[in-house]
């Protein structure tokens, strides 16, 4: 008894613990439940002196679980066992031979208490206690299969009659059929029910979020000492070593939630352009219908002048020179005329209001050459001189041979140092630079 109440105030203080932890560890899950298999041995009074270990007289179990898990650490669960237990004197002396099998109906609750340290941890160790009710009925094997009582005799073999019988001379020697066909205690009138403690330790090998296997075993101890039909001094105890697959049920999560009615097969294969391209992979998702795409998405361009081919006028021009939006080449003659204009003056924006986009993203060497000669010719005329815009205070560092104008060489050079830290000059200033250049 006091091993029982032992195990019962352990089971409180594993109860008392997982509750004083922090709530926000707790899984979200709903329940998890388990089916096992595994062997029954039996521990007390038949088969104690027995030459042969308990192990040889296993009989097979099967058990259902619901399990609550509380926090990570502890759980509450609601146990079923079903089963045999059963045990023989195999021994050489002429005492009389015991034998019994007994089925095993048991039903409890159990606290399990694991140890489980960090988030990612595969195998989980676990300790359990609870208490159980059971149900048990032993039989024995006390007539063969023509209903002759066995009588154990010294010379070690069993015969239809007794050693000390009149008819002595006609006893056959007869072999048990190891079927438990008679029901033991009726003339005790014992109860057939008691409760057990177990105690049980293993491990939890985590599978995935919603599967889990667990080895171990778990040690009943009872409240009586008749499960094997005889009283002694101590009580029984059986052994359940086992396997199960526990399955959880988990609760949504709000993200969960809130897609579980998006079809995401569907979304990945749309194509709102219609262009051949999911939108998942198009880069360019508002094409307008019927216009060449490639892998991107984006219409071709084959000129890669920065002007797809539906809009571009001159699909051909040739490369580093610049276009206009509509994909014409942009002239020498028609660059004067934007600068006789004052495109490139104060009155314009800059210089991307009539260049292309993806020109104005890299303006080529060739071009800002173009713009150079240009700027030189205009300054060869009396009244350009006098309107030269002044280079910024903090970009004069690019004026190398301090002529009062950036030259595309100038520009390449001040790149240069500005990678290899020979001048202290930033990349804001680099931009600045070239729009300047444009402006100037």
């Amino acid at each position: 008894m006091q091993k029982l109440t032992t195990l019962f105030v352990f089971f409180l203080m594993s109860v008392f613990y997982s509750f004083s932890q922090d709530s926000k560890d707790q899984p979200k899950e709903i329940i998890a439940i388990g089916a096992g298999a595994g062997v029954l041995t039996f521990h007390g009074a038949v088969g104690e002196k027995s030459l042969v270990g308990a192990y040889t007289d296993i009989r097979s179990a099967y058990s259902i679980s619901a399990e609550k898990n509380l926090n990570k650490y502890f759980s509450l669960s609601l146990n079923f066992l079903k089963g045999k237990v059963a045990a023989d004197d195999k021994a050489s002396d002429n005492i009389q031979k015991l034998n019994f099998e007994s089925p095993i109906t048991q039903i409890g609750i159990n606290g399990t208490f694991y140890l489980n340290i960090k988030p990612e941890q595969v195998v989980i160790p676990f300790v359990s206690t609870g208490i159980s009710f059971f149900s048990f009925d032993p039989h024995g094997d006390l007539k063969d299969k023509y209903g002759n009582t066995y009588y154990y005799w010294n010379d070690g073999s069993i015969r239809n009659m007794p050693e000390n019988s009149q008819d002595v001379f006609y006893a056959k020697v007869i072999s048990r059929d190891y079927t438990y066909e008679t029901q033991l205690g009726k003339d005790i009138g014992y109860s057939r029910t008691a409760f057990s403690v177990p105690v049980s330790l293993g491990v939890k090998l985590k599978i995935t979020p919603h599967f889990d296997v667990k080895l171990g075993f778990s040690y009943n101890f009872s409240t009586t000492s008749y499960i094997d039909n005889v009283k002694s001094s101590t009580n029984n105890k059986y052994l359940y070593t086992f396997a199960s697959c526990d399955w959880h049920f988990l609760k949504p999560t709000k993200k969960e939630k809130e897609y579980s009615n998006i079809d995401f097969a569907t979304l990945d294969k749309m194509d709102s352009d219609g262009d051949g391209v999911p939108d998942m992979d198009d880069m360019c998702p508002n094409t307008p219908k019927g216009v060449k795409v490639d892998a991107k998405g984006c219409p071709i361009d084959s000129d890669a002048d920065g002007v797809p081919d539906y809009l571009d006028k001159e699909p051909h021009s040739r490369g580093g020179l610049p276009v206009g939006p509509d994909g014409v080449e942009l002239t020498r003659e028609r660059l004067a005329q934007l600068q006789k204009e004052s495109a490139f003056g104060k009155d314009a924006a800059s210089h991307k209001d009539v260049m292309s986009e993806q020109f104005n993203k890299k303006p080529s060497a060739a071009f800002m050459k173009e713009v150079e000669a240009m700027e030189i010719d205009k300054r060869k005329k009396q009244d350009a001189k006098k309107a030269t815009v002044p280079i910024p205070y903090d970009l004069r560092i690019a004026d190398w041979n301090k002529d009062g104008f950036i030259t595309s060489d100038e520009i390449a050079k001040t790149i240069d140092a500005f990678f290899d830290g020979s001048i202290n000059f930033s990349a804001e200033q680099i931009h600045r630079l070239i729009d300047f250049f444009f402006e100037q």
